[in-house]
């Protein structure tokens, strides 16, 4: 996802409100939609497969929030069910087996689905989700450890097109006029990404990449600027393929829609705020934001909440590096010069760990510290073990928790098995505690060596890194790795030629600042 000025939406999303179910495991939905000709109610149908994970199941316990309910049945039957604020319990005979549960319900959704105009007038429905509003328009487990399969049978009138996750299928005309489409999503894909949209698209497509279909989906008045502005797409997936391992999914759209964040990264579908297609300035930067979160975030999905920088730390470090991949290195440490600025405006206004179990308020994890510290703390890995063992532990984490979810700890142990050394020093103090070093340097110069001081000089912990200091002079420089875990270490290094200047952390590997 990429991050907008957050507005106050009418509803907090507490990490209580988005708790795991761990008494059942949802296997698949199967949702149908009846989108009206006019007004702002729909029909809808979910029949979810459910596994009980505790047995003997008394009851089915759903996140759902508003509509009428008109029928809910378990394997055929009619069931009992009630509602207590936004949970639906569905009353069981003690399942232990895999059951289905069928609930039917008609009304407006009071948030997640949207039935409204777009900027050009014209109306479309498209659903919202991020973190847990799936559950505003679909029954579900609304929390990312809850991943299935999804199916959708999308109705709408005949002038619109839709999209949803997955492989299209069969449309079918109705005697009303109105398109039937079916889609199927066979991976297993969080329900926060589980999406549908349907307007009057001009359908762009842009053909295969490494065997995925690339289509946009854009409103007629913007597809010429759309096209120019989404620029590189089919090189994102190339570079992402080659670094990371296969495009997940079958198909690849991005969707001019509706959504309350720059853009949504949606399995298969991704949607982008319709505002800002149609302009002249790029969006490069965030369609590669949200192609790589269909590795990370959609493919491999945070178990917790709280570890979101596994997808949104991922995929703004690795939008960074497909403009180095394309446009050179220089590209990409301006953009990594930006993720450092954006991240130590944020710590100098309220400093905060990436994983911070004191924020309850989903939207504020939409911040600074799991975006551009997450990405900061990525390339500080790359840094410690070279590139050729970096990119090989991050190959090695996609293959392990494809479609799959994972932690950090998860994480350090691939990265310290390909690292060849411990690691939990640096998850510590760049995970899970607030800050960052500032570095003050000073040298002398005395007869064949170069006695180096350098002081961390921020308040509170002082944090253990390999430092590499480069000695410059005339004919050339000199680096030297050293640790630096003290408050005040002291360094001497041999050295030929007096340098004319020494300069700590030369290709900007460290999150930190320098003072005096």
């Amino acid at each position: 996802m990429t991050r907008v000025a957050v507005a106050v939406f009418g509803f907090l999303f507490a990490f209580a409100a988005a708790a795991q179910n761990r008494s059942v495991d949802v296997l698949h939905y199967r949702i149908e939609v009846d989108v009206p000709y006019q007004g702002d109610e729909i029909a809808a149908r979910a029949e979810l497969t459910v596994k009980p994970v505790a047995t003997p199941l008394a009851s089915l316990d759903l996140d759902f929030a508003g509509f009428t309910i008109d029928e809910v049945t378990v394997d055929g039957a009619s069931a009992k069910f009630a509602r207590d604020g936004e949970k639906l319990r569905i009353e069981l005979d003690g399942k232990s087996e895999p059951f289905r549960a069928l609930i039917r319900y008609h009304g407006k959704p009071g948030d997640g689905l949207f039935l409204q105009n777009n900027k050009h007038g014209r109306r479309g429905v498209f659903a919202d989700n991020w973190p847990n509003r799936a559950h505003f328009w679909f029954p579900s487990v609304d929390h990312p450890s809850d991943k299935a399969t999804v199916e959708f049978f999308v109705t709408v009138p005949p002038t619109y097109e839709s999209i949803a996750n997955g492989v299209r299928g069969k449309t079918t005309t109705l005697p009303d006029g109105r398109q039937r489409t079916y889609w199927s999503e066979s991976t297993p894909i969080p329900v926060h990404c589980m999406v549908i949209g349907a307007a009057e698209f001009s359908v762009v497509r842009l053909g295969m990449m490494r065997g995925t279909e690339i289509t946009y989906y854009l409103d007629p008045a913007d597809r010429d600027k759309g096209i120019r502005q989404l620029g590189r797409t089919p090189r994102m997936v190339d570079v992402f393929t080659s670094l990371v391992g296969p495009y997940p999914y079958a198909k690849l759209a991005l969707v001019q829609s509706s959504t309350r964040f720059g853009g949504m990264e949606n399995a298969t579908a991704i949607f982008l705020d319709e505002k800002r297609l149609g302009g002249d300035v790029s969006l490069e930067g965030l369609a590669a934001h949200e192609i790589a979160h269909q590795w990370f975030g959609d493919s491999v999905t945070q178990t917790q909440w709280s570890d979101l920088w596994l997808s949104e730390g991922f995929a703004t470090y690795f939008e960074h590096v497909f403009f180095e991949s394309v446009d050179g290195p220089e590209a990409f440490k301006v953009r990594m010069r930006g993720s450092r600025d954006d991240y130590l405006k944020a710590n100098r206004a309220q400093p905060r760990p990436i994983n911070d179990a004191s924020v309850t308020d989903l939207f504020k994890l939409l911040n600074a510290f799991n975006y551009d510290k997450g990405a900061w703390v990525l390339h500080m890995l790359r840094g410690i073990m070279g590139d050729e063992a970096f990119f090989a532990a991050i190959r090695d984490y996609y293959a392990a928790y494809r479609d799959r979810n994972a932690t950090t700890a998860e994480l350090r142990l691939i990265m310290e098995r390909h690292a060849g050394q411990p690691l939990d020093w640096f998850f510590n103090e760049w995970v899970y505690e607030a800050g960052h070093p500032m570095y003050a340097l000073d040298w002398r110069w005395n007869d064949g060596k170069v006695g180096v001081t350098i002081e961390q000089k921020q308040e509170g912990a002082v944090f253990r890194m390999p430092v590499v200091l480069e000695l410059r002079n005339d004919d050339g420089v000199q680096r030297e790795t050293v640790l630096v875990d003290e408050r005040r270490e002291q360094i001497e290094i041999v050295s030929e030629q007096r340098p004319t200047t020494v300069v700590l952390d030369p290709d900007e590997v460290i999150l930190k600042e320098m003072v005096k």
